[in-house]
């Protein structure tokens, strides 16, 4: 998972927690959690969607199967963190 991102595309703490969390609970245990975790459980679920589905994406894993293969999405992940760590511009949008 890409936590540098996800927590970026957070709007509050709660919803930063609840993508932390997503990759580790069950899907009906979601709902032991209050409100706002459960916002960013679904936030990160939408985020996961539309990535995964976008062309850009499957071009980069392209990059990595010939390297790494099955775990192609997940050194996409770790290098769009350093994209979003190293991009000045994007700190300046949420401070």
């Amino acid at each position: 998972m890409n936590y540098l991102a996800h927590s970026f595309l957070s709007f509050t703490d709660g919803q930063i927690v609840g993508q932390f969390l997503e990759d580790f609970i069950r899907n009906r245990d979601r709902f032991s959690f209050p409100k706002e975790i459960q916002d960013g459980i679904t936030l990160h679920r939408a985020i996961d969607t539309f990535t995964d589905a976008h062309p850009a994406i499957h071009e980069a894993k392209k990059v990595f199967v010939p390297l790494v293969r099955l775990y192609a999405g997940a050194f996409v992940d770790v290098s769009m963190d350093y994209f979003v760590a190293n991009d000045l511009t994007l700190h300046s949008l949420k401070g």
